[in-house]
């Protein structure tokens, strides 16, 4: 059996938005004919560019690249290549397309490592007709390139105890949007404590996200009867701790403050000290309810 091995390259992930309203309104069959014919001229602008697909999921398509110079130049040729198809065509279609570089596990024809990991996710924040890449990428690109790139944003990556400073490249030469200079983000949280009961839940960025309910496989377990199977999460986003109810019958939030909070499908970040009471208000009983503290 051929073992591992540890390569140096560039992922790109190019994934079909709007592809949803394409298959409502031609049908599975024909949007799938027209799916399948953008995946393969995603596939020949990449080839052009040095670059070799790796696994086509659904609507997203991994693609390879040996140096993150030819992987921006390839995200840029994919971009025009759709815009040009999209005008002869009528095809209401785009790409959103994100680039990192790094070390990956390369087995046979799969691959796997943080830097798959952070493509993928680095995708996720890019827009329709938006290439988004990491500094990473950006250090390594050659002037001619360096020069569309654009600080971005700070994007928090689960698993990355820091947000990542993210670009975005600039294939469109009429593009003369500025965008300001990403600040600092503000000092984060470290810590969110749960106690539940005299019970401690001490949460990092790291432990993200983190699931309430009374679905035994949460991350803590509320067994009441107004609670949901799966009633909340906990995520970390831009330096807080972030609480989103997902229940049916809505999270209560009183803050430090004395405000009360209720959400219902929607999300609070969560600062200083406060309590939550899930599914029913907090003075009928204390088993749905947990008290917090970020620091």
């Amino acid at each position: 059996m051929a073992k591992d091995s540890v390569q140096q390259c560039a992922i790109l992930f190019v994934d079909i938005a709007g592809s949803t309203s394409l298959y409502e309104s031609l049908g599975d069959r024909t949007a799938k004919e027209w799916i399948t014919r953008l995946q393969d001229l995603i596939a020949t602008a990449a080839a052009d560019a040095g670059g070799r697909v790796h696994e086509i999921v659904g609507d997203e398509v991994m693609i390879r690249f040996d140096q993150a110079g030819d992987g921006a130049a390839g995200a840029v040729a994919i971009q025009n290549a759709v815009a040009v198809f999209g005008d002869e065509t009528g095809a209401r279609l785009a790409v959103r397309i994100g680039l990192h570089c790094g070390e990956a596990i390369v087995d046979k024809d799969r691959m796997f490592g943080d830097t798959v990991n952070v493509a993928a996710r680095v995708a996720a924040i890019a827009q329709g007709g938006q290439i988004i890449t990491t500094q990473d990428v950006v250090n390594q690109l050659p002037d001619s390139l360096r020069q569309m790139a654009r600080p971005f944003d700070h994007a928090p990556i689960k698993g990355k105890a820091e947000p990542l400073v993210v670009y975005d490249l600039a294939w469109q030469p009429q593009d003369l949007t500025v965008i300001a200079a990403v600040e600092a983000p503000e000092p984060a949280a470290q810590t969110l404590t749960l106690i539940r009961n005299g019970v401690r839940h001490t949460l990092s960025a790291q432990r993200m996200p983190f699931a309430l309910g009374r679905d035994p496989s949460s991350d803590l377990v509320i067994d009441w009867p107004s609670v949901s199977r799966r009633h909340a999460t906990i995520a970390f986003s831009r330096g807080r701790f972030v609480l989103s109810d997902i229940s049916t019958n809505g999270t209560r939030v009183t803050l430090q403050n004395g405000q009360l909070v209720f959400l219902r499908r929607e999300s609070l970040p969560l600062w200083g000290t406060g309590h939550i009471a899930l599914g029913a208000p907090a003075d009928q009983g204390t088993d749905h309810g947990i008290d917090f503290c970020c620091s």
